[in-house]
């Protein structure tokens, strides 16, 4: 009887552990599924069951390698003028540059990362995510053209940056220099007439941690499990494989839709109200989360309404996942439509119940001319309809 109790405890502690698999996906429409070996001179080396791969970004669409975990609510955050977010500790800062320590990248020495390339800092960027979201609002909700200093009893100082160390937060004022604890100050926003991030004009890539970083780099090399690039701010970046989400080649044949200018947008209200569409936002300025997943890329809607993009024939195809933001409530309920030249190529009604986007087909362009998305009202008028149409892709003709 010992025995067997023996190799059944055997079994259920030695047996191998299940893997996710890296997965890869191609503008052609392959998927390719193993390990993601190594990353050099702007191609990538797969490890699948057939053999070894080797594919180049330009005709990469994504690369998955991993989920993301909840970001640690006692640390810090920063979010570029090109809305990369970096969890961090924030140490230090002149007037030129913020001195910060990476939390996903412990064995990499201090950033600096010039001030005109950042929109805003935290302190604590908070743990709940409907706080996260009320504040990525107001920062693209405000039209102030200066420094605001928000302190943790809800008021805020306006004026010019000056810096801060570990005690003493310092800014300008028409009174003259104004120095308040540090302590205070729950976070800061720059003023956006005065930012001016980098715009590269080579493939470059988006990285996403698994911590939820987000940061944009160009020379990108993987070796022996390690990671390394440069951002486009100037600094050298390294990190363990280990500690990778995703990787996103820009610049290649993949467009994001929310890249591009659409030709027309069209909107009927259901009474009186109106909505714009958002780019990279939710209809409400806030991130585009559907299914308890933050998208990085897309476009947020509201019913009815419809954008119209001008393709001229020049892309192969189109992909993209469709869902209802988070933020909705029951009564949210919507008809979307697809179309290509005005005839539709996919519909679907969505629920609220619904709990994450689901993945159009790809849709074949060859021959087209304009692509539309089109968001219609549901069973219950115009009630909480929040659309997000989620990593929206064109794919460009080779």
């Amino acid at each position: 009887m010992r025995d067997v109790v023996f190799f059944f405890l055997l079994a259920i502690f030695c047996r191998p552990l299940l893997v996710e698999a890296d997965v890869l996906e191609t503008a052609d429409g392959k998927t390719i599924s193993g390990s993601l070996l190594r990353i050099a001179e702007n191609q990538f080396t797969m490890q699948g069951k057939e053999g070894s791969s080797e594919i180049p970004a330009t005709e990469t669409i994504r690369v998955k390698l991993d989920s993301i975990e909840p970001l640690n609510s006692r640390g810090g955050m920063l979010i570029l003028a090109n809305d990369d977010r970096l969890p961090a500790e924030l140490l230090s800062a002149t007037d030129e540059a913020l001195i910060v320590r990476l939390t996903a990248c412990p064995e990499m020495e201090e950033v600096k990362v010039p001030l005109e390339t950042v929109r805003a800092a935290f302190f604590r960027w908070p743990s709940a995510e409907h706080s996260r979201a009320r504040l990525l609002r107001s920062l693209s909700n405000s039209d102030k053209k200066s420094d605001l200093f928000y302190l943790k009893n809800g008021d805020f100082l306006e004026g010019e940056f000056l810096g801060f160390d570990p005690g003493t937060f310092r800014f300008d004022t028409v009174a003259g220099e104004t120095k308040v604890p540090r302590s205070g100050i729950e976070y800061f926003r720059f003023n956006p007439e005065l930012i001016n991030f980098p715009q590269p004009d080579q493939l470059h890539y988006r990285l996403t941690l698994i911590d939820g970083t987000r940061i944009t780099v160009k020379a990108l090399s993987l070796n022996l499990s390690e990671l390394k690039a440069k951002t486009l701010f100037g600094a050298e970046f390294r990190c363990r494989q280990t500690r990778l989400a995703s990787i996103t080649p820009l610049g290649g044949r993949a467009v994001p839709l929310s890249q591009l200018e659409p030709a027309e947008y069209r909107f009927t209200p259901y009474l009186s109200q109106q909505w714009n569409w958002q780019r990279d936002r939710n209809v409400v300025s806030g991130p585009l989360v559907s299914g308890g997943q933050e998208y990085v890329s897309g476009l947020g809607m509201h019913s009815a309404s419809e954008l119209r993009f001008q393709l001229d024939g020049n892309y192969a195809a189109f992909i993209t996942e469709v869902g209802l933001d988070d933020s909705t409530g029951e009564r949210a309920a919507v008809e979307v439509q697809i179309l290509v030249d005005g005839r539709v190529v996919f519909k679907r009604d969505l629920v609220r119940d619904e709990n994450q986007a689901c993945r159009v087909p790809r849709i074949d362009l060859s021959q087209a001319k304009q692509l539309s998305l089109k968001v219609d009202f549901g069973k219950n008028a115009d009630m909480e309809d929040h659309l997000n149409w989620c990593r929206p892709v064109l794919i460009r003709k080779p």
